[in-house]
């Protein structure tokens, strides 16, 4: 029924729009897929991910999808990433291809908004070799067919600490695909789409973490919600369940296995006008994520020095010379010219750091479990360090982010080295050039205090800064 219903409307029209967008359950896990914006969002890290959907199970010709992301970060602005998307939905198939583009732009030490481009191509293809019909010569459905057109998308997300809030544009600028279609030339049209979400990481304890989400979805005349809500424990396993419009409820589950792959899954519950046929539809994603390796950096804390033992020193004797006798001239006295000395100028000394100004740079910057975001009150700190590097412009600075020894080896790899970029980067965005600061993470290798007690673990959750004069 769904074929007749495809070719009838293929017969009747000549231009066809319409939803060409596939519907994904797991975008929090995977938001590029939904805004270019988001490419390179994790500047240290390439994120890929690979995902189906069998939509509608039990319904023959029903939509299947599966999709291929993959994206990294350049620097403290720029991300790259591309897409690849092929839908079928009983003779009709749908492939897209795109590049995407996305810069930071810094609002503070916690905040910063990310712009997106991406362009690509969108190719059509309808093949009715498989259809059932009434008259088997008509010219409108026999055989395949297939179009291509210019693939577009605009994004924009808007970040603050945890919270993030993204809008994109997919299909702004509407474009077609034509294509032959017997004694006539049909169109495919791509209607533009306004997709926006929001999502929020609350970290409820040091175990357990909920994400609240929504997404709004609007093409032509037609608007779809959903709200979500997902639990995590312990970093590695989450439960979820939704409710969108339209559709009904939403389940979901994640596995995240020693921080470097996710494994997703989303059950959507068949509708009522639909439950008699299907069974629901599903989804499952891998995701892997290559974040950059650690380099070896000389540690903060003051080491005990190794006494170096002097050698032995041996003695040699001088061998005994005996003097040959001296014959002694009369003493010519020439008299010495009188030289005026010239006068000494002391050069001038170079500026140099006064004790307070030291005092400063051995200021620390704490940190919640987990967080890498730099807090309100320590804004003022880095601040009177940004004074002082622009006051002596031959400083530089080498900056060390820490953890606690709470995690897996690569969490706290990362969130030490995601703190440490946090401050340069805001330094950076205050007038100090890049070239005169570094930025490590020491994961919790170099504890300040023992890691025995909540206490002690919050001051070793900390940025550290050593001078380089």
């Amino acid at each position: 029924h769904i074929a007749t219903l495809i070719i009838g409307i293929i017969g009747i029209v000549s231009t066809v729009n319409g939803q060409q967008m596939p519907q994904t359950n797991l975008y929090t896990d995977n938001i590029f897929n939904i805004n270019p914006a988001y490419a390179g969002y994790n500047a240290t890290c390439l994120e890929a991910y690979l995902g189906h959907i069998t939509q509608w199970v039990g319904v023959e010709g029903a939509p299947s999808t599966n999709y291929l992301d993959i994206h990294k970060g350049f620097g403290n602005h720029i991300g790259l990433g591309g897409g690849f998307i092929l839908d079928n939905t009983s003779m009709i198939s749908r492939f897209s291809g795109n590049a995407s583009f996305s810069y930071r732009i810094g609002l503070g030490a916690n905040q910063n908004v990310r712009i997106g481009l991406s362009l690509g191509v969108y190719q059509v293809g309808v093949n009715t070799s498989s259809a059932i019909v009434q008259d088997p010569s008509d010219d409108v459905i026999s055989g395949s067919r297939s179009g291509m057109t210019l693939n577009n998308e605009v994004g924009i997300i808007y970040n603050y600490k945890k919270f993030l809030l993204g809008i994109s544009v997919p299909q702004a600028f509407e474009t077609t695909a034509k294509y032959d279609a017997g004694t006539t030339t049909a169109e495919f049209g791509l209607d533009r789409h306004f997709t926006a979400f929001m999502k929020y990481d609350w970290a409820v304890s040091e175990r357990w973490a909920l994400e609240p989400s929504t997404m709004m979805k609007r093409v032509v005349n037609v608007n779809q919600f959903d709200v979500n809500l997902l639990g995590t424990y312990n970093h590695l396993i989450s439960i979820g369940v939704g409710y969108r419009t339209d559709v009904g409820l939403l389940a979901r589950l994640r596995l995240r296995l020693k921080e470097m792959f996710v494994v997703g899954y989303a059950y959507e519950f068949a509708g009522s006008n639909i439950s008699s046929y299907s069974s629901g539809s599903h989804e499952i994603m891998l995701g892997i994520t290559f974040c950059k390796e650690k380099k070896e950096q000389p540690r903060i804390e003051s080491a005990a020095i190794p006494e170096i033992v002097p050698e032995p020193i041996v003695e040699t004797p001088e061998p005994v010379i005996v003097p040959e006798p001296v014959v002694i001239p009369e003493p010519v006295v020439i008299p010495e010219p009188v030289v005026v000395p010239e006068p000494v100028v002391a050069p001038t000394p170079e500026p140099t750091l006064s004790a307070n100004e030291k005092e400063v740079f051995k200021n620390q910057i704490n940190y919640e479990l987990g967080d890498a975001d730099i807090s309100s009150s320590s804004i003022a700190k880095i601040n009177e360090m940004v004074v002082i590097m622009k006051k002596f412009p031959n400083l530089k600075l080498a900056i060390v982010g820490h953890s606690c020894d709470k995690g897996t080896d690569l969490r706290k790899e990362i969130v030490s080295i995601t703190r440490a970029e946090n401050v340069k980067r805001y330094l950076v965005e205050k007038g100090i050039d890049a070239s005169r600061i570094t930025s490590t993470g020491a994961s919790d290798s170099q504890p300040l205090v023992p890691n025995t007690t909540e206490e002690n673990k919050s001051k070793n959750r900390r940025v550290q800064f050593v001078l380089k004069e």
